[in-house]
């Protein structure tokens, strides 16, 4: 499967700790539609797939008002639709029909409103997860996985299972990049439980890709290392970009931290 990431926009209201959208300060530009279209056609023409998916991510896609005309557009081309988004606003999140939801919570009840800085987003979250159970999209809970919100992972599990959620996976990705937020081996260990799955993948620059508001091709939201950018929307443009990702060792951000430190 070829993913491509979208960052349709840098606007949220949220305040995460290991965002790589807030360290590096950057504005709340939107991609053009129009632009965005063209994208996803030069990744249709340059990859030879079965299955191509296109995850709306940010900033929060849910600050777009018009957010299913991108959802809209990936369908009409064949991909599949994702919409990453931390809940700010799970109305227009289901009304834009993904064909899945990804909702982002760290950790549990008030502990997450006052790490995202986003009064009620627990409550939010679980409120769309639920929507879109009864609506008919599929829906995972992501969680970043720290030295400190370990029990909280286990807490979110225990509690959709008891809240009628049961067949919601919790896919959890250990914080990258960030050495002072980083949960031990044994700590990981603590979430080799039934419903969650801990993420060991890296396909970063290889079959993953993420564009930026300023059409940047880049090879991770945690790896930003530029691999190109969109100009003309060109097969030669996005080749080059795919020459630069095979450069790239796995998990480099890893690798990037421990030479830092060393």
């Amino acid at each position: 499967m070829v993913q491509v990431i979208f960052e349709i926009t840098y606007s949220c209201p949220g305040n995460c700790p290991f965002c790589p959208i807030k360290r590096l300060n950057l504005n709340g530009k939107l991609l053009p539609l129009a632009d965005y279209r063209r994208i996803l056609e030069v990744f249709r023409k340059y990859f030879k797939s079965k299955e191509y998916a296109a995850v709306l991510s940010g900033g929060e896609p849910g600050t777009v008002s018009f957010l299913k005309d991108y959802v809209d557009v990936a369908r009409e081309l064949g991909y599949v639709v994702t919409i990453a988004t931390n809940a700010f606003n799970p109305k227009r999140i289901i009304e834009a029909k993904p064909d899945l939801v990804e909702v982002s919570i760290d950790y549990f009840g008030p502990k997450h409103d006052e790490t995202r800085g986003v009064k009620g987003l627990f409550g939010k979250a679980m409120n769309l997860l639920k929507l879109a159970t009864k609506s008919g999209i599929a829906a995972v809970l992501r969680s970043t996985a720290m030295k400190d919100n370990i029990q909280d992972i286990i807490m979110l599990r225990e509690y959709l299972n008891s809240n009628g959620l049961r067949d919601i996976p919790i896919l959890v990705m250990p914080v990258r990049g960030a050495p002072k937020l980083k949960p031990s081996p044994r700590q990981l260990e603590l979430l080799n439980k039934d419903g969650i799955i801990v993420s060991d993948n890296c396909p970063a620059g290889k079959t993953s890709f993420v564009i930026t508001p300023d059409r940047e091709i880049l090879a991770c939201i945690f790896y930003r290392k530029k691999l190109g950018q969109f100009y003309r929307f060109t097969k030669e443009e996005l080749e080059k970009a795919v020459k630069e990702g095979e450069k790239i060792p796995r998990f480099p951000c890893e690798i990037i931290t421990t030479h830092m430190l060393s």
